[in-house]
């Protein structure tokens, strides 16, 4: 990578919104160490996304643009997780990936982003996508899969309230929340869940709803 194709990948990223823990997990891969430190009167603040990337080494640079500017499958937990940062703050939570979590049942779930309180190291969220190797839309039955983990879950952690789904090949069905069935119903003195899919499009995430006639 020349110097001036790093600079234009650069600039490009900098147009993303990429939490400092995301890119620490990105340095962490290549063998890069972070220096997310700040010196003389702007200390109180965090760094900005422009000065870390310029301290990331061309591996780090390069894995970036894999992830978020080519979109490679393989790494759309990041974008996943990136996307979900938007909702739970990387400076209140605690983001990981791809990772196994255990319901009441005892059976262990696959998830690719899972978000902890980092005050109590909680589970509140978790993430799952669709990742069928024949880039099939998601049918009811894979959509069940993942409600039933929820449940699960949740019965164990009822610190969760949060489960989203995407998907980049879309749904069989184009009303996927109508499987949902009233489990975001909260028990007495539990905060009410949020289940939600999306569809990873052009590189933008948007909710998927019933579309009106």
């Amino acid at each position: 990578m020349t110097t001036k194709q790093r600079q234009e990948v650069e600039t490009r990223l900098a147009n993303y919104n990429i939490p400092v823990q995301i890119l620490q997990m990105v340095a962490d891969k290549c063998d890069c160490v972070l220096d997310t430190s700040i010196s003389g009167k702007d200390r109180a603040r965090k760094p900005k996304l422009p000065t870390l990337l310029a301290r990331l080494n061309d591996k780090s640079i390069m894995l970036l643009q894999q992830i978020f500017l080519d979109c490679q499958d393989s790494f759309s937990n990041f974008r996943f997780a990136v996307f979900l940062s938007s909702t739970f703050s990387p400076m209140m939570h605690k983001y990981v990936m791809d990772t196994k979590i255990s319901g009441k049942s005892k059976l262990q779930y696959s998830f690719d982003v899972c978000i902890y309180r980092r005050e109590t190291e909680e589970l509140v969220a978790v993430g799952m996508q669709n990742k069928d190797e024949s880039q099939q839309a998601s049918d009811d039955k894979a959509l069940r899969k993942f409600l039933t983990a929820i449940k699960d879950i949740r019965a164990l952690h009822p610190s969760v309230y949060g489960a989203y789904y995407a998907s980049s090949y879309g749904y069989e069905n184009t009303n996927p929340s109508r499987l949902v069935k009233g489990m975001g119903k909260e028990k007495e003195g539990e905060r009410k869940m949020e289940i939600k899919f999306f569809e990873y499009k052009n590189t933008i995430y948007f909710e998927s709803k019933p579309r009106s006639h």
